[in-house]
């Protein structure tokens, strides 16, 4: 053993060792971020529908922006919720679309549940969305508000009570849900996928944590009282977003937030355009990071970071050591500590979430991550004027 373990090899074992202790750090560190989420998903499933809870009255708002047939396929599923207290439904239409228009004054006719208000076509040096939402919001009747968008998909019709119920608390200002995005014409982008449900665990997790920092208009309930206190969207009314990121980032806080995230709580949001959609979202919170949730943007980067440490340590020491059994048995244990527990933990976060899994792509996800997210930073800069409101109307 000693002819292993000398002078000549002490810097590729100390590598190696270096490489164990980030293994066992981002092992202790990151992975209870994840499995997290499960658990929550698992915890909540498990608990019955029960009409003797608060259920507050609802207002139940739907973002729509020249999307008539979304909105004709959600409300159906909107209107057979079932759910134990009164609730309606506000449609905003954005931009005052005449099919959407038409469509919703056949629908009011037919059921008093339903409403409908309107962003006038000419709008200026607006953010579009948060106008929209603003007017949807004060044309409410009722505290709860949830939000969804005319690209939702709700699946269950217990979704309501999931999202509405804990607002029956009054300690609870914020409900966080989850969308999984589907992608139109079944041509799906797995690096899409993965991309997108890595975000959502990061942000979900952070909220269970108790530091929200981001939410999903397609799944996002507030009390209507607790958006007037933060006058409305005053923090990031000179950005075109912010809607779903910096309001839940200034609103939430250890003991106000509730995150949703039950299979009957879970929603889908379609995508018709889906590498566009993708590119604009990425761009989008790349943006606004630098205003909500620094330090949970902060964590995330130090995981990935430690990461590529480990392949880098792993690496030397295997070149430095190639035909050192000692070597080579340390690198080994590291690599199994470190990406063993990642990949089951990552699989059973994205079957709870109803997502396609990872199997055995999660050290080329995880590794890729960071470079993608570079990548867009750096796109984000180079349209930085763009992403303020009095650049554009669309």
């Amino acid at each position: 053993m000693t002819q292993y373990i000398n002078q000549d090899t002490a810097l590729p074992l100390i590598l190696a060792c270096l490489a164990l202790a980030i293994a066992i750090v981002e092992t202790a560190l990151y992975l209870p971020r994840v499995t997290k989420v499960s658990r929550a998903v698992r915890e909540q499933d498990g608990r019955q529908p029960d009409d003797t809870l608060s259920y507050p009255k609802a207002s139940i708002i739907i973002y729509c922006h020249g999307d008539p047939d979304g909105v004709a396929t959600l409300l159906p599923s909107l209107l057979g919720q079932d759910y134990p207290a009164e609730y309606e439904i506000i449609v905003v239409n954005d931009g005052r679309d005449d099919a959407t228009e038409a469509l919703i004054n056949s629908l009011e006719d037919g059921d008093t549940r339903v409403y409908h208000t309107y962003t006038p076509r000419d709008t200026r040096n607006l953010s579009r969305k948060k106008l929209a939402l603003t007017l949807g919001i004060k044309a409410a009747a009722n505290d709860a508000i949830v939000h969804v968008t005319s690209a939702t998909r709700v699946h269950s019709p217990l979704w309501l009570r999931h999202m509405a119920q804990p607002l029956g608390d009054s300690s609870t200002d914020v409900v966080i849900g989850y969308a999984a995005v589907a992608e139109d014409g079944g041509n799906t982008s797995r690096s899409r996928d993965d991309d997108r449900l890595i975000d959502s665990v990061h942000y979900l997790s952070a909220a269970l944590s108790g530091k929200a920092y981001r939410g999903d208009g397609n799944n996002l309930a507030y009390r209507r009282s607790l958006f007037f206190d933060m006058k409305g969207f005053s923090n990031s009314i000179n950005l075109h977003y912010g809607d779903d990121d910096i309001f839940v980032a200034d609103a939430s806080t250890p003991g106000n937030t509730a995150v949703a995230i039950a299979h009957d709580a879970q929603v889908t949001a379609e995508s018709t355009n889906p590498a566009t959609d993708y590119m604009y979202s990425k761009l989008r919170h790349a943006f606004t990071a630098k205003f909500s949730g620094r330090r949970q943007h902060s964590f995330n980067g130090a995981g990935s970071l430690l990461l590529w440490c480990w392949l880098a340590l792993s690496v030397a020491s295997i070149i430095l050591a190639p035909v050192n059994p000692v070597t080579i048995a340390m690198t080994t244990v590291s690599a199994l500590l470190l990406w063993i527990p990642l990949a089951i933990a990552w699989n059973n976060t994205a079957k709870s979430l109803q997502s396609r899994r990872f199997l055995l792509s999660v050290p080329v996800f995880l590794l890729w991550r960071p470079i993608h997210n570079f990548m867009y930073m750096l796109k984000s800069k180079k349209i930085h004027d763009a992403q303020y409101a009095w650049q554009s109307t669309n």
